[in-house]
């Protein structure tokens, strides 16, 4: 198209050429464009459709089975964070925390913070008693004189067995029943058992330990220390002082074995309660007084209204390169008629499928939000782009 006004000049220059001589007419001067024209860039935007919901909403359930006993709530009404909602019948979770608080008791009473503290007191003495068996493993078992009058008990020992075989052996002929038989064999009896005995004894304070001997006392002593540290531990926390990770013993496993419980069985009362989890209004109660709770299956929704945004629905996976956290938007609120400021606060890492296509929820933090929205309503989002896009 730019032609033209060349080709016209160019034929206004021939006919004043062709036509009589005079002063020459100037050629119009043709000035040929090399670009387009200049004009304003305006900003592509990317628009979404979206719904208004709340910012947080609660699906609640029981995680235990029971007979509802009271509903304290209707759809509409408000609510605050920790209000009891819903309530089972709290008989048989009463009745387990009851028991449970009873044999704790027990086991923390004074009678047994006393025995505990006799249990350390004979396992300290049992360990000393170990202990010392085991420093006399690297000390002789008695002293040369001990020693000396023993072996002169021995010989007088063994002379006295010889004089009394020789007295029995000179009345063994005559009748078990003869009193000088019967006197002889005792003298020989009794001379046989000293003197076995005072053997035994020279032998024991003049051997050494066998390896056996001095494993065993090592391990008595091992035990003992045992005994008296887990004895300890018990002790202090039956008193409720603070003790180690590490700390064993079966009294011990015992003792928060029943705490366990006591907790288990509070936690299990505490279950039979549906507390609301923030301040909002109830939007749904799908149970009356009598029903049987099936746990995991919602009974009440909880949402806070005051504080609502905005979720696309339908944000094609095409324009979600365009789109970040923090990203400014304007959402436009069919029933209002009204545009309402908004920031990207979160982006779906997960994609949906609308109708073939592939989306991504985005959720819109509003600015100022009108006091006539309402959760549910519907919304048309524009994000901007940005300048690289």
């Amino acid at each position: 198209m730019k032609a033209r006004p060349i080709l016209g000049a160019l034929i206004l220059g021939l006919a004043a050429a062709c036509g009589p001589t005079s002063s020459p007419t100037p050629l119009p001067t043709v000035v040929l464009s090399t670009g387009n024209s200049p004009s304003t860039s305006v900003a592509a935007q990317v628009t979404a459709s979206g719904r208004v919901v709340p910012a947080h909403e609660a699906h609640l359930a029981f995680a235990a089975p029971g007979i509802v006993e009271t509903v304290s709530v209707s759809v509409g009404d408000t609510v605050h964070a920790g209000d009891v909602l819903i309530q089972l019948d709290p008989t048989a979770a009463q009745l387990q925390l009851d028991q449970a608080q009873r044999a704790l008791r027990e086991m923390t009473s004074s009678a047994s913070i006393a025995a505990a503290d006799q249990a350390v007191a004979s396992a300290e003495q049992a360990q000393d008693t170990a202990q010392k068996k085991v420093n006399a493993l690297s000390y002789p078992r008695a002293t040369e004189a001990f020693v000396d009058n023993l072996r002169g008990r021995i010989a007088l020992a063994r002379q006295e067995l010889a004089d009394a075989n020789g007295a029995f052996n000179n009345v063994k002929h005559l009748p078990s029943n003869d009193p000088e038989r019967a006197r002889a064999l005792v003298r020989k009896t009794a001379a046989e058992i000293n003197l076995n005995k005072l053997l035994g004894t020279y032998n024991w304070y003049t051997g050494q330990p066998s390896e056996i001997d001095v494993d065993l006392t090592y391990a008595n002593l091992d035990a003992a220390t045992a005994a008296v540290q887990e004895a300890q531990w018990y002790a202090a926390a039956l008193r409720g002082e603070p003790i180690p990770d590490e700390a064993s013993g079966a009294q011990l496993a015992a003792l928060e074995t029943a705490r366990d419980s006591v907790t288990a069985a509070q936690a299990a009362l505490h279950a039979t309660q549906l507390v609301s989890p923030f301040d909002g209004q109830v939007a749904a109660v799908d149970i009356s007084p009598g029903e049987y709770a099936t746990p995991g299956q919602p009974v009440v929704i909880v949402s806070d209204v005051e504080h609502l945004q905005v979720e696309t629905t339908d944000l094609s996976e095409r324009d979600l390169p365009s789109i970040e956290i923090g990203q400014a938007a304007t959402v436009f609120v069919d029933a209002l008629g009204e545009e309402v400021a908004g920031t990207v606060v979160a982006i779906s890492p997960v994609a949906d499928l609308l109708g073939g296509d592939v989306v991504y929820k985005t959720t819109i933090e509003l600015q100022s939000p009108p006091a006539a929205l309402r959760s549910g309503m519907s919304a048309e989002v524009r994000f901007e782009r940005s300048p690289s896009d």
